[in-house]
């Protein structure tokens, strides 16, 4: 995960320097690849490279804050929960009632079920 703190960006960007970030299409994004931004007056945030135009590009993603990935971090924190119990999960991003993508995750695993709220406007079942 992206630090939200500028003193601690530089060594997340030594320890992934091999590695690419791409803008998610399970959070309504573009699917095209990131970069990180680094900023003292305000969160650090990973953001779209400029077009060829060197224009900002124009991209779909609606929800822009720090808690707009919530439904992937909910899945690897209980992926990784689970396999600390020796349990191997299955994961679903339902939408109950046409809600947006990502308001409800479904967590089953062999002995058990989850289903995470993520959503007011999604009434708890």
């Amino acid at each position: 995960m992206l630090p939200l703190e500028a003193i601690e960006l530089d060594a997340f960007r030594r320890r992934h320097e091999n590695d690419t970030f791409w803008c998610g299409l399970l959070l309504g994004g573009c699917g095209l690849q990131l970069t990180t931004k680094l900023y003292t007056d305000r969160v650090c945030h990973f953001a779209h490279h400029p077009g060829p135009d060197g224009h900002p590009h124009v991209c779909g993603q609606r929800a822009r804050g720090v808690t707009s990935a919530d439904h992937l971090y909910v899945k690897s924190a209980a992926a990784a929960w689970l396999a600390d119990h020796g349990e191997q999960a299955s994961f679903e991003y339902t939408r109950p009632d046409g809600a947006p993508l990502g308001s409800v995750v479904d967590v089953r695993w062999r002995h058990g079920a989850l289903r995470v709220h993520l959503d007011q406007a999604v009434t708890p079942a």
